[in-house]
Order: C-alpha cells, then structure tokens, then sequence
C-alpha cells in the first residue's frame, strides 16, 4: 500500500488557497475601498479626517485632512498593484503576494470597521479596540513576511502599519478628550516622542527605511494639522521636529554616502547589508 509523502508540496492544496485568497482579498478590499470613499463624500461638508475643529477628531493628534487623502490615494494604487500582483499568471508575482493574504484580508474588513465606528458618534471607543487589533496583524505581518517585496511591503505592511500608529494616537486622544484641557496637551506634548521611538526601532531593527520615510511624512501631516488646530502651542514644533529627525535618520538608513561612510547607522557590514531585507520585485 503506498503512502503520501508528508513532505511533498500540495498543489492542488496551494492553488485551492490562492483561489480563496484572490477572491476573499478583492472583496474585503472593495468593501473598505468603496466604504471609505463613501464617507469621505458624504462627510466632506464637516471633514470626518478633522478638517472642522467641531468635530472630535480636533485633538493633539488631529493630522491635516489633505496630506492624509494624499497618503490614501497613493496607498490605494499600491494596493491595486499588489492586487494585480495576485492575479498574476505568474507564480513569482502571486506566490509573495498569497503569502501575505490572510493578514491582507483581516486588515481590509478591520479598517472597514474602524472607519464605520470612527464616523459613528459615540463608537470611538470600539473604534480604538479594533485599531490596536489591527496593528498587532500588521505587525505580526511585518515580522512574518520582513523579506516581501517592496511593493507588497509597502502596501500591505509599512503603510497602513505607521497610518495605524497614527491613527492609535489620535483615536486614543478623542476617547479620553484631550481636546484643550492643560494636562491633556502636556501629556500628548511627552507621548508624541513615541512616533520617534516607533520609526527609530524599525530603523535600528531592521534599517527599514520605508518605515522612517513614511513616519516623516505623518509626522509632517501631523504637525500641519497642529498648526491649523492650535497655533500658540507645544505640539507641532515637537512633530515638525519628528518629522525632520525621521527624515534625516531614514536618509542616513538608505543613502550613507551622502554624510560619508560612518553614519552610526549602516553598521559595519557590505553596504548590500544596510538596506531593508527585501526582495526585489521582479
């Protein structure tokens, strides 16, 4: 009587899966995609991203509307990318992408929900739960799939983790009201510190630098939007500070040349050994 090899690839097994995963991953991503555009128009009169300074989401960690569409409108067309990845004839642009599904899935229908609570007066609390829920997927996606290309890291991991970062402060501001109160704004003016801890880990840990660049650019995001929300205050001289410092590590992450070889950052290994462990896309 003969035996399966339990060592032997599955297949059929695999393709069953990547079947499932392409058809789970376009609708989770359209449920999200056409969910969010959705309320962006519809809450366009008050700025649900916290353009009116009536709405809660005005807080020491309000980001600036227009900077954070931008940052969605190029995610979106990475994700499309990536999507297309999937749907690839070819086994080297859908294996990596497959690899990353089921967290790409769980991400999608999590957003979709942090978005209806978030737009959903009195829900931002559960709004907040499922926001540290997704960031523990991300994160799990991050350190699981560390060597994925750039692309598919790019959007489905080190975009929406640091947006997800964000977004933990500033729903975190509105859950516990720290919209002017003087003990509030000294506390968020110590905890915005924490988006220099997060890009500085990924940079030291793994030399990601795509983590730094996209901090710096929220950072950025952030401290235009402190300017809008509170001019005489603390907080967005600390985020443009961020920003700068983020930008300035990063690029010292991925161009060491520029400020010569002993930048403190690259270690002392090749220079192939400083960038991020990444995959090229093929």
């Amino acid at each position: 009587m003969a035996f399966p090899n339990p060592f032997a690839r599955d297949t059929e097994g695999q393709q069953r899966n990547i079947s499932a995963y392409k058809v789970l991953t376009i609708l989770s991503w359209l449920l999200q995609f056409v969910y969010t555009i959705y309320v962006s128009i519809s809450y366009n009169h008050r700025g649900w991203f916290g353009h009116n300074h009536g709405h809660p989401a005005a807080t020491p960690f309000t980001l600036n509307g227009i900077f954070v569409e931008i940052f969605w409108i190029v995610l979106y067309i990475m994700q499309i990318v990536y999507i297309w990845h999937l749907f690839s004839n070819r086994e080297h642009f859908v294996n990596p992408a497959a690899s990353v599904g089921s967290h790409f899935i769980l991400y999608n229908f999590l957003q979709f929900l942090w978005v209806f609570c978030w737009t959903h007066g009195g829900l931002y609390l559960f709004a907040l739960i499922i926001l540290i829920i997704n960031f523990f997927n991300l994160l799990s996606l991050y350190l699981r799939h560390a060597t994925s290309p750039r692309l598919i890291h790019l959007a489905t991991t080190v975009m929406p983790l640091t947006f997800n970062f964000f977004m933990i402060y500033w729903n975190g501001a509105v859950v516990v009201h720290a919209y002017g109160h003087l003990v509030a704004r000294i506390l968020a003016n110590i905890a915005i510190w924490g988006v220099l801890v997060y890009a500085l880990f990924f940079l030291v840990a793994f030399k990601d630098y795509y983590v730094g660049f996209t901090t710096s650019y929220l950072a950025f995001a952030l401290a235009v939007g402190q300017l809008g929300t509170k001019a005489i205050a603390l907080q967005w001289p600390f985020a443009f500070t961020i920003a700068g410092l983020t930008f300035i590590a990063s690029a010292l992450a991925a161009f060491p040349g520029i400020f010569g070889e002993n930048t403190g950052l690259e270690g002392s290994g090749r220079r192939g050994e400083r960038a991020p462990l990444l995959q090229e896309d093929a």
